[in-house]
């Protein structure tokens, strides 16, 4: 793997970008704690100065310059390493006791360096801060105490969060180089599938892990969407061969006759004959082209603007009522076992179309006699609608070819129709999210839509949806 290609991807940029923000977090908490600590520790040494510079003054004032002397002789003999440290002076800066040196005599606060006292760095000095305070009798006392110690606990906070921080950002920028290595290659995986179908092999896949992430969710979506296409294209390479196999019986017919009549009609009424003829064969052509665009623009999706909630029960009811005479009429029996359902999404044209194809369907396939059941029923998942009839069926082998456009049992295809019905049924059907399927009617043919629910209620026209229905 090129490292020029790793610094370029996005994973590797992400993790540069939490490796600085995290180096400069480091560095921000680094300070915070630096001041803290230093800031801490120098209070504690100057209460402790403070308090005993207190005391010693308490001693001067309750027995004198003797007293005083006392005690801080005292203090210093039982001084061990890291104790504090005293100076007195007397009147005119005469040194009394003590070996602090570059003080000045002013009281409160000063920092001095003195005579090392055994715990610094060789050819170091003691650093001390110290705190003067001046006397009745013009006497000044100096207390003090080694602050290196401060400086010494500042330098392990920082050398401490300086590995910190280095390990940090190493690990940091090895785990962006080894998350751009996995990204890298499975974005060239995607990379030679999308070539490989580019240059013809329209059924290769993007392989897939065990464990889900998100460029495996890519991936399956991508396959989904490949399948997608590779399907309508196999449906329209289908409806060319299917278009020039319909197509060539009716225009063949229609050449004959033209032909015919052009070599053998003698008389105006026969022309007119031929031309009737040929309008009806004409007619069938363009019923047969106006099939296939309204597919073409049901599996387009752009109908989905028209969807609404709409009650889908009310509408089989109303479908099954207006084709009761057309059934009767045809010799058969239309049953209507409409039980409540839930809203659908919809658009209520192209509902009432599919509902019209499948009973046209058992009308023009089921024999004299048949009964045609029309049935809706909800379900957790949605509405369950079925068209039965106990005519004929069609053999397990053919039911899954049925919605295939121009497909049709009869091979001779002498018998009225174009194979496009079931097509739109299924088209219909899957514009609206509805899972189609052909059962056994025992006997007869059974065609099952399952609809999900409506998602959520909508306002139609202006008005709320249960008023639109």
């Amino acid at each position: 793997m090129q490292l020029p290609l790793l610094f370029k991807t996005a994973s590797f940029r992400l993790a540069a970008a939490y490796a600085l923000l995290f180096g400069v977090s480091v560095a921000i908490l680094t300070g915070v704690i630096y001041f803290a600590a230093t800031s801490a520790l120098d209070r504690q040494i100057r209460t402790r100065i403070f308090a005993d510079s207190t005391a010693l003054t308490t001693e001067y004032h309750s027995g004198g310059l003797a007293q005083l002397m006392g005690a801080v002789r005292e203090r210093q003999r039982g001084r061990l390493s890291g104790g504090l440290d005293y100076s007195v002076f007397g009147a005119g800066g005469k040194r009394l006791y003590g070996t602090m040196t570059g003080l000045r005599f002013a009281p409160g606060w000063q920092t001095i360096y003195g005579p090392p006292d055994g715990d610094e760095a060789p050819g170091e000095m003691e650093h001390l801060s110290v705190y003067a305070t001046l006397l009745p009798g013009k006497y000044w006392l100096f207390v003090g105490d080694d602050i290196t110690r401060v400086r010494a606990l500042g330098e392990v906070v920082l050398d401490t969060f300086g590995w910190v921080l280095m390990l940090s950002v190493t690990l940091a920028i090895a785990g962006g180089l080894f998350l751009s290595s996995q990204f890298l290659a499975r974005i060239e995986a995607i990379n030679h599938t999308a070539e490989a179908i580019i240059d013809g092999d329209l059924r290769r896949r993007i392989g897939r892990r065990d464990a889900p992430d998100d460029l495996d969710r890519l991936a399956a979506t991508l396959n989904r969407m490949l399948d997608r296409i590779t399907s309508l294209m196999d449906a329209l390479r289908h409806v060319s061969n299917d278009v020039a196999h319909d197509l060539r019986t009716p225009l063949g017919r229609l050449r004959h006759m033209l032909e015919e009549t052009n070599r053998s009609a003698a008389t105006v009424a026969e022309f007119k004959l031929a031309v009737a003829h040929a309008i009806d064969e004409t007619d069938g052509i363009l019923d047969t082209f106006g099939a296939i665009l309204r597919i073409a623009q049901v599996e387009s999706g752009n109908r989905r603007k028209n969807f609404q909630p709409l009650a889908l029960d009310a509408l089989v009811e109303e479908i099954c009522e207006t084709f009761q005479p057309s059934v009767e009429e045809a010799g058969k029996v239309l049953v209507a076992d409409i039980g409540k359902a839930q809203r659908v999404d919809g658009d209520r044209e192209l509902l009432t179309q599919m509902l019209v194809n499948l009973i046209e369907n058992a009308i023009i396939h089921s024999n004299q006699g048949a009964t045609i059941t029309v049935s809706l029923r909800s379900s957790r998942a949605g509405c369950a609608l079925c068209v039965a009839d106990d005519g004929p069926g069609v053999p397990e082998c053919e039911r899954s070819n049925i919605f295939r456009r121009f497909y049709r049992l009869e091979q001779s295809r002498s018998s009225p129709g174009n194979g496009l019905g079931l097509s739109m049924v299924a088209a219909i059907a899957e514009l609206h999210g509805a899972r189609t399927a052909a059962e056994d009617n025992r006997p007869g043919l059974r065609i099952n839509i399952s609809f999900p629910h409506a998602k959520s209620p909508r306002t139609v026209h202006g008005m709320p949806d249960h008023a639109a229905a």
